[in-house]
């Protein structure tokens, strides 16, 4: 497990949260509980899928679909992961990048503040408050009293380990999706963007991918071209891009997954590569 964690950390430092999440997990496993109970089990193995994005550290998974959720380094622009928001990956929906806090704290703030921390996945594309709390009740009412009590014993240790209080998720989940769309320079397909300012004398162009998903020589000259002549943000929002259009993995797309990983290389983004690398 600490190599493990090492490697997908690479030159960051692991946050406190992440060990006191592992430590209460094994504290409850003890006891014959788990966090489970709430969905919400901190990750101690290799865990990312294709569409998992090379800048995001999964740290904790809701135990059904793949659903995981991360740090997003912003290509390492972050240097405290106590500042990185946090985004779900929810790999058989759609859209399957779900942009949801804006640090860990109030992550975990968002999570103790929800009956089962699977509803964030839900809470991304309800914009109906009335309909979130109504999604919640129902849940609630289709516990038995005793699963119900076990939950919330569960959830209350888990609010008293990390001092939580209680968010409004889907006003929170809203809020923090409008402030990054103002701070985004270069929108791309998974919504996360890249953030920072754009001059007007060079707007932030994209790169336009081929309908049928070529990686042909020819579509991967025009790649390389497009990339040689781009802004770093433009070569990120590709990255980005590559990432939601292709499956980057060597069964599938490899002739792109090596174009992201030499621009990523000339970028000096060397933790990122060897995420990448430890991935595939």
């Amino acid at each position: 497990m600490e190599q493990m964690l090492k490697k997908e950390y690479g030159m960051y430092a692991i946050p406190e949260e992440v060990m006191k999440l592992i430590r209460l997990e094994e504290e409850l496993n003890q006891e014959g509980e788990s966090l489970d109970t709430i969905g919400f089990r901190p990750i101690v193995h290799e865990f990312a899928y294709a569409i998992t994005p090379p800048d995001l550290i999964p740290f904790a998974h809701t135990g059904g679909g793949g659903i995981h959720f991360g740090f997003l380094t912003e290509f390492d622009a972050i240097k405290d992961l106590h500042e990185a928001p946090i985004v779900c990956v929810s790999p058989t929906n759609d859209p399957p990048i779900r942009y949801v806090a804006r640090n860990i704290q109030e992550f975990l703030d968002l999570a103790s503040s929800v009956p089962h921390v699977e509803m964030i996945e839900s809470l991304w594309p309800c914009e109906n408050t009335t309909a979130m709390e109504t999604i919640q009740q129902e849940y609630a009412s289709e516990l038995d009293v005793e699963w119900a009590q076990k939950r919330d014993k569960i959830r209350r240790r888990f609010q008293a380990t990390f001092h939580t209080k209680l968010l409004p998720p889907q006003q929170y989940v809203q809020e923090v999706l409008e402030e990054r769309s103002t701070e985004t320079a270069i929108p791309t397909y998974d919504g996360l963007g890249v953030v920072g300012a754009i001059t007007s004398d060079w707007p932030g162009r994209r790169y336009s991918f081929d309908d049928q998903r070529q990686q042909d020589e020819k579509e991967l000259a025009r790649m390389r071209h497009f990339l040689a002549n781009a802004t770093t943000k433009e070569q990120l929002a590709f990255v980005r891009d590559a990432y939601y259009w292709y499956i980057l993995t060597p069964d599938y797309h490899q002739g792109v997954l090596n174009v992201v990983v030499e621009l990523l290389d000339s970028l000096r983004l060397t933790t990122i590569v060897n995420r990448i690398e430890d991935r595939v």
